[in-house]
Formats: structure tokens, C-alpha cells, sequence
């Protein structure tokens, strides 16, 4: 029987072994590699482990316009996840986790900035929005905008998609 610091059997476990019996091995936690067979052969065992010691990774890298959403710890083990959030009125692309595989971080998002709109914008354009008094859009946000006084003028529709912290703003005269 080989008993094996990184693996457990599964599969055929017993204390002695005839020529050409397999056992079934399984990598333990903090290993990774999966399952493996070792077949008892004339001089010992056929075959090797094909389990590595799992390696950690430091922190995650930070997120732009967004943070980890618990206490972020300077190490994390293999397999470990970190959750990440937006700041207020960003909107998170992707995500929102990343995960440390072997001493390298998984996992893609970005926060997408929203959309301002001022006073003075308003007042520059003579527009005014019908759904709120908010200045602050979310990215993919439609805002459906009227003239303050006057008609619409130029191409520029009165009905509008905030783009990643772009917007077009209509004119009224």
C-alpha cells in the first residue's frame, strides 16, 4: 500500500496489493491535479503523482471607479474569491467576482461611469427631463428629455442613451 502525503485513495483501498492491481488517488486540498492511478508492479509501483501544491495569490488588483466589497487581505488561498462593487451610479460590466487560480487572479469586470447632467447643461440647452429631478444617469440609462420653453432644434433626438458617462443632449429654442 502506498499512502501518499499529497493524495487520498478512492478508488481500491486495502492494505496489500497483487502485481498489476491499480489504486485510485485523489489530490487533497491545497493540492491540485486532479485524480491519478498507480498500477503495483514486479519492483513497486508504476506510475507517479500527479499532484501540485496549490499556489496563493496577494491581493486582487484594484478596480477602477470600484472596490472589494469586504476587507481586503494582503494573501488568499488557491480557489479563493474576492467580490467587488461600484461606486454609486457606476455599473458594474462583467464580474462582479475574481478568483485566485495557482498565484494568478481570474475574472474580468470595469465600472462603467454614469452620465451628469447639470443645472448648467440644462439651462444651456433649455431642456429639462421628465422622469426626475437626478443629475446622475447609470450607464445604458435612457432619459427622455423636454424643452423648458421653445421647440427642439437641430439632430439631436430628445430621447437619449447615457454611454459610459457619454450623453448628447438635445437643444430647444
Amino acid at each position: 500500500r502506498k499512502n501518499l502525503r499529497e493524495a487520498n485513495i478512492v478508488l481500491n483501498n486495502k492494505q496489500t496489493y497483487r502485481y498489476n492491481e491499480q489504486v485510485g488517488y485523489r489530490c487533497r486540498d491545497g493540492y491540485q491535479g486532479g485524480e491519478f492511478t498507480l498500477t503495483c508492479g514486479g519492483d513497486g509501483w508504476i506510475g507517479s503523482p500527479t499532484c501540485t501544491e496549490s499556489v496563493g495569490c496577494g491581493s486582487p488588483p484594484p478596480l477602477t471607479d470600484g472596490d472589494i466589497k469586504y476587507t481586503i487581505k494582503s494573501n488568499y488561498s488557491h480557489q479563493e474569491r474576492v467580490e467587488f462593487m461600484c461606486q454609486s451610479y457606476y455599473t458594474m460590466e462583467g464580474g462582479p467576482h475574481r478568483t485566485c487560480i495557482n498565484g494568478e487572479w481570474t475574472g474580468q469586470m470595469r465600472c462603467l461611469k454614469p452620465c451628469i447632467v447639470n443645472e448648467d447643461l440644462y439651462r444651456q440647452h433649455n431642456i429639462t427631463i421628465t422622469s426626475s429631478d437626478s443629475k446622475f444617469f447609470t450607464h445604458d440609462e435612457i432619459i427622455e428629455f423636454r424643452c423648458a420653453r421653445g421647440v427642439p432644434v437641430g439632430a439631436v433626438a430628445m430621447r437619449q442613451r447615457c454611454n459610459g458617462g457619454v450623453i448628447l443632449l438635445p437643444t430647444c429654442q
